[in-house]
């Protein structure tokens, strides 16, 4: 982030109509990201920073990465996301390609809103954000039936996140149920808000609560995932058994790979038990070409366990003859000996 001082030289030189050249912010994310950690000592910020560029993707033409965050010494908080110059009321392509000028605009959200300002030119910019609660925010989200209170840090989250009254009624349309608005902050802070609820939806997965839904996306379990998974064969999975497969590293080419082998409709259970046990695609690919199919889970298991790998098999069937798996694992056992 950027100091007093380098805004108010920025500002300086743009209105004496020198181009500024702001310095470069980090590159944000791709992709919107939340970062954020509980304090007992959570204190509304007295001011935050946000930092504008062009992205660099070539698939979003006109969009621009925009961050907007704080540092304290308890506590901080950073989000990213890729939007239009459109998206910043009072800001405009047209200050944004200038030579450099100083600019103000509103981030307006439902719990609350962030005036802004500072110096843009040649696509980029820097400044400094404050932030005002929505005071008629609270009630409003109590008559859509969410409890718990709002307190002014929750609500300064809420905020800094985007989860307002389209987010709350999104879960109703979906048979989620009724949040509170502890559930809310943390879908926020967790990147399960608005865009990850759609997603999941249009991947085929509700999960019922929000609580659910978080703990989900903390597991990696994305709609691209779901959908690859279901393009694999395994749609409505239970939510258990998604975050299973993700935590233990089951992924759709390792599914894939299996399937060619001649092993197809394993469930998430053998899944994950293959793949704890190290029973890679190339393993199973390997037996298959030596002839042995239709192996059990449990006899593929065993054998990765006690070594039995090709090499080893090419050898111990020296001579023409083909051993069991049974016969294999004892005789590796024996350290080879008859």
């Amino acid at each position: 982030m950027f100091n007093a001082a380098t805004l108010a030289a920025a500002a300086v030189l743009a209105l004496a109509g020198a181009p500024p050249a702001p310095p470069a912010p980090p590159a944000p994310p791709a992709l919107p990201s939340w970062t954020a950690w509980d304090d007992a000592d959570q204190v509304i910020p007295a001011s935050l920073e946000w930092s504008i560029r062009p992205t660099d993707s070539k698939d979003a033409p006109g969009q621009y990465d925009f961050e907007l965050g704080y540092r304290s010494e308890h506590h901080s908080s950073q989000r990213g996301e890729t939007l239009p110059a459109s998206a910043l009321p009072g800001l405009t392509e047209a200050q944004l390609a200038s030579a450099g000028q100083p600019v103000t605009f509103a981030i307006r959200h439902d719990a609350g809103e962030f005036r802004c300002k500072g110096v843009v030119g040649q696509g980029r910019g820097l400044g400094t954000c404050i932030y005002t609660a929505n005071a008629a925010f609270p009630a409003a989200l109590a008559r859509r039936g969410v409890s718990g209170g709002l307190e002014p840090y929750q609500q300064f989250e809420l905020t800094m996140n985007d989860i307002g009254f389209a987010y709350v009624d999104e879960l109703k349309r979906e048979a989620y149920a009724t949040p509170d608005t502890t559930d809310l902050v943390r879908a926020g802070i967790h990147g399960a808000g608005m865009k990850h609820l759609l997603a999941m939806n249009a991947a085929g997965y509700r999960f019922g609560d929000v609580a659910t839904l978080v703990r989900m996306r903390d597991h990696g379990v994305t709609a691209h995932y779901v959908t690859a998974l279901r393009e694999a064969g395994y749609s409505g999975l239970p939510a258990n058994d998604l975050q299973r497969l993700r935590d233990h590293g089951v992924s759709t080419t390792y599914i894939g790979e299996l399937r060619q082998a001649g092993y197809s409709g394993l469930t998430a259970d053998d899944l994950v038990r293959l793949r704890d046990h190290g029973v890679s695609g190339s393993f199973v690919g390997e037996l298959h070409a030596m002839g042995y199919d239709g192996l059990s889970v449990d006899q593929l298991q065993r054998l990765r366990d006690h070594g039995v790998n090709a090499g080893f098999i090419r050898i111990a069937n020296q001579g023409g003859e083909k051993l069991s798996p049974d016969d294999l694992i004892q005789l590796r056992d024996r350290g080879g000996r008859r």
